[in-house]
C-alpha cells in the first residue's frame, strides 16, 4: 500500500516478566504473532488454533508496552464475539480500558456515523433499519410506481428486490452488472429496480434512517470523501486489529485499507473457513493480504487444540483439493482417538436410526447431549432426525431459525418505541398506524404526507393538528398511546413496553392472534425482561438493530435446558465445538449442492472443512443410497468430499444391506 511506512511504528520494550508470562501462555507461533512489531501482520490460523486468543494477547501486549488503549481499534463480526473479546482482555489486564474501541464492524460504523451524521444529511438520533424494515420500505416504494400487481409480486418474491440492491452496494457492482451475472432471468425489471433503489435512498434520508448496509457504506463514504474525518481516526487508531478477516467484504476491506499509512494493520483469519460468500464475504481479501501490504509478516498458527489427530488429518486431506489457498497444515498433539466414521445407509430413515443408535451409545459412555451436534448443509435434510429425536424424548435445540425480534408482535411493539426515539421513522409510523381499525395504507399515505411536513411529526400527531379522513376511532387510540409514551420517553424501557400493552396493543394482540395470544404475550414479556439490561431507549434500540440474534425462538418452550442436543446448519455452527459431531446428507447434489462452478465447489469444500473441525473426539459422516425425498429416485451417490478421502483416514460402516 502507498505510504504504508510513513508512520512511527516503534513499540516500547515490554517488561521481561510480562514476556515470560506470554511465553508460558502461548505457543511459539502465537507468541510471535502477539509480540511482533511488523506494521502489517496476518495471523493465518486454522480451526481450534487459538487465533482469537492470540489477537487478545496482542492487544494486551500493546497496552503493556504503553500504547494507549484509545489508540487501539478491535473489529469483529458478532456482538457475542465482541463481548467475549472484551471479557478476555479484561481478565488478562485486570481491567477493561474505558477508552478502548472494540466491537463489530457495524457497531463501530454506527458509532462513527452518529458523530458525523450531519455530513450524511442525518441527525445523531437516526434509526437503523433492519432487514424487515428495509423490505417494508422497498415494498411501499414499489406500490407508488406504475407496476402491475403480478410484476410487483415477482420483484418482491423471496426478497429479490432487496437482495439485488444490497448485493450491488456491497459488491461495488452496478445493479445491471449484478442482474446480468446472477439474475439474467429478471432483466426485464432492471429499470424498475434501479428506480426503486434511487427512491429508497431518498426515503432513508427523509426518514432520518440508515439501513444495515449503510453502517459500512457510509463509514466508507466518510473516509473517502471527507479527508479530515478520515485523518482524525487515522491519527487516533495507531493499531487496527481485525478478527475473522476471511469474512470481510470489499467494503470492509477498503475501510481497513484506508487506515494504512498511519496505523499498523493486524488481521487474523483462515481462508479455509471462508464460507459466507452469500453474505458478500470476499475470500480474495485474505488471499491477497500478503501481497497488498509490502513486507507483510505472515504467522501460521497450525496447532489445533480442539480435535483429535484423526479428525485433523481428515480435514487436511479434504481441504488439500482446493486450488486457491494460503498453504498451511494443521496438526494436533491431542491423544489419538477413533477414526471418523463414514456410514453408508439405505435412506434418510435409516440414517436417522444410525444417528439415534450412536447417540444412545454415546450417552451410555457418559457424553452429555450438550456435547453432541447434528450438522447439515440445508434444513430440509433434518425431518427424519427430528422425528426420531421426538419419538425417543430426546431434548434438542436448533440454530438458524427465525429471530425472536423478527416476530410480528415484537416488531409491532418496537415500532411504537422507534417513533418516540425518531419521529421521522416512516416505516414504524406505517406499521403502527395500519394496525388500527379503519386505517389502511392509502389513508396513512395521505396522513403522513401532512405529518412529515411538521418540525416534529410526533408532536403534531399528539396535538391533533392532523387527522385522517377515515379510521378516526383507530387514530385516536393510537394518538393516545403515543401521547402516553411521549410523556414517559425517559422512563425505563420495560415500563415503556408495558405502557404499549396497557394502552391498546393488548386488545390488538387478542384480536389479531386469538389462537396464539398467550405465547405472543409471553414473548413481549420476555422482550421487557431483556430490556432491563439497557440504561435507556436509544441503547436498547441500537442493540436490537445491531445484534445478530438476541433470542432463539423459544416462545413455546420457555428457556432451553442445559443438556440438549444441537441441530444446526453448518453456517450457523461456525465458531462452535462439540465432543461429537454427525454430518448428515453427505450425498452428491446435496453436499455439495447441485450448483456448479469451481469457485462454488471450493466454498462448499471449505464448508465441509468447517463442519468436520467442529468435532473434538468423534466424527460421523452419513450418506445414503436412496433419496425418497425425490419420490424414491436413486441418489447421485456419496458426496465427492467423501470419495476424495483416502480410505486409511476413516472407518467405513456399510449398512445399506441391513435395511
Amino acid at each position: 500500500m502507498d505510504d504504508f511506512f510513513s508512520f512511527d511504528n516503534t513499540i516500547k520494550e515490554a517488561n521481561p516478566k510480562w514476556l515470560e508470562f506470554l511465553k508460558s501462555e502461548l505457543n511459539p507461533q502465537q507468541f510471535e504473532f502477539a509480540t511482533t512489531e511488523d506494521p502489517a501482520l496476518l495471523g493465518l490460523a486454522g480451526p481450534g488454533s487459538g487465533k482469537t486468543r492470540a489477537l487478545i494477547y496482542r492487544a494486551a501486549h500493546l497496552i503493556k508496552c504503553d500504547v494507549q488503549p484509545e489508540e487501539l481499534l478491535l473489529l469483529t463480526f458478532t456482538n457475542k464475539a465482541a463481548g467475549e473479546m472484551k471479557e478476555r482482555l479484561e481478565s488478562l489486564l485486570g481491567f477493561l480500558p474505558r477508552d478502548l474501541w472494540a466491537g463489530t464492524f457495524h457497531s463501530i460504523g454506527s458509532r462513527i456515523l452518529r458523530r458525523h451524521a450531519e455530513r450524511l444529511e442525518r441527525t445523531a438520533n437516526f434509526t437503523i433499519l433492519d432487514e424487515d424494515d428495509s423490505r417494508s420500505a422497498l415494498k411501499q416504494i414499489l406500490t407508488t410506481l406504475d407496476v402491475s400487481d403480478d410484476d410487483r409480486k415477482i420483484i418482491m418474491k423471496r426478497g429479490l428486490l432487496g437482495r439485488i440492491i444490497s448485493q450491488s452496494r456491497n459488491s461495488g457492482l452496478t445493479i445491471r452488472e449484478v442482474m446480468e451475472e446472477d439474475y439474467p432471468y429478471r432483466l426485464e425489471y432492471l429499470e424498475t429496480i434501479s428506480q426503486v433503489a434511487g427512491l429508497y435512498e431518498e426515503k432513508k434520508q427523509e426518514s432520518n434512517a440508515f439501513d444495515f448496509d449503510d453502517l459500512l457504506l457510509c463509514w466508507l463514504d466518510l473516509f473517502e470523501n471527507h479527508p479530515l474525518i478520515r485523518d482524525q481516526y487515522r491519527r487516533r487508531f495507531k493499531h487496527v486489529l481485525v478478527d475473522e478477516f476471511q469474512d470481510t467484504n470489499v467494503v470492509q476491506a477498503r475501510i481497513i485499507d484506508l487506515f494504512s499509512g498511519a496505523s499498523s494493520i493486524c488481521v487474523v483469519g483462515d481462508d479455509a473457513q471462508s464460507i459466507y460468500a452469500f453474505r458478500y464475504a470476499n475470500i480474495g481479501n485474505i488471499l491477497s493480504f500478503p501481497e497488498k501490504y509490502d513486507r507483510c509478516q505472515v504467522v501460521r498458527m497450525e496447532q489445533n487444540y480442539r480435535s483429535s489427530p484423526e479428525i485433523v488429518e481428515l480435514a487436511n486431506q479434504s481441504i488439500s483439493y482446493n486450488r486457491d489457498q494460503l498453504q498451511k497444515t494443521l496438526f494436533s498433539k491431542n491423544p489419538p482417538g477413533a477414526k471418523p466414521v463414514i456410514a453408508k445407509v439405505f435412506d434418510s430413515r435409516q440414517e436417522a436410526s444410525f444417528v439415534m443408535q450412536n447417540i444412545w451409545e454415546l450417552q451410555n459412555n457418559g457424553i452429555p447431549l450438550r456435547e453432541i451436534a447434528v450438522l447439515y448443509r440445508s434444513s430440509y435434510l433434518t425431518p427424519e432426525v427430528e422425528f426420531a429425536l421426538s419419538r425417543r424424548g430426546i431434548s434438542y435445540r436448533t440454530y438458524g431459525g427465525v429471530k425472536f425480534f423478527q416476530k410480528a408482535h415484537v416488531k409491532d411493539v418496537l415500532a411504537y418505541l422507534k417513533i418516540i426515539y425518531n419521529p421521522f421513522d416512516e416505516n414504524s409510523w406505517r406499521r403502527v398506524a395500519t394496525l388500527q381499525k379503519g386505517l389502511g395504507q392509502a389513508s396513512f399515505d395521505r396522513l403522513w404526507a401532512k405529518l412529515k411536513s411538521y418540525e416534529n411529526p410526533l408532536e403534531a400527531a399528539i396535538s391533533g393538528c392532523e387527522k385522517p379522513a377515515r379510521g378516526k376511532e383507530g387514530w385516536e387510540l393510537l394518538r393516545g398511546t403515543l401521547e402516553l409514551l411521549y410523556k414517559g420517553k425517559d422512563d425505563a424501557v420495560p415500563d415503556l413496553i408495558g405502557a404499549v400493552l396497557d394502552a391498546n396493543y393488548d386488545d390488538l394482540l387478542r384480536q389479531n392472534y386469538p389462537d396464539q395470544y398467550e405465547d405472543r404475550f409471553r414473548g413481549i414479556e420476555r422482550l421487557a425482561i431483556y430490556a432491563e439490561r439497557f440504561k435507556n431507549l436509544p441503547a436498547f434500540l441500537e442493540s436490537l438493530a445491531l445484534e445478530e440474534s438476541v433470542f432463539a425462538d423459544t416462545s413455546a418452550a420457555g428457556l432451553y435446558s442445559e443438556d440438549q442436543l444441537t441441530l444446526s446448519t453448518i453456517h450457523s455452527a461456525k465458531g462452535k465445538e462439540w465432543d461429537t459431531v454427525f454430518i448428515i446428507g453427505m450425498n452428491q447434489g446435496q453436499f455439495p449442492s447441485q450448483r456448479v462452478g469451481q469457485a462454488f465447489l471450493d466454498e462448499e469444500r471449505r464448508l465441509f472443512y468447517v463442519a468436520a473441525t467442529r468435532a473434538k473426539r468423534y466424527l460421523f459422516l452419513s450418506t445414503y443410497l436412496e433419496d425418497y425425498r425425490n419420490y424414491g429416485a436413486t441418489s447421485e451417490g456419496p458426496s465427492q468430499f467423501l470419495r476424495e478421502l483416502p480410505p486409511d483416514c476413516y472407518q467405513l460402516v456399510d449398512l445399506e444391506g441391513d435395511y
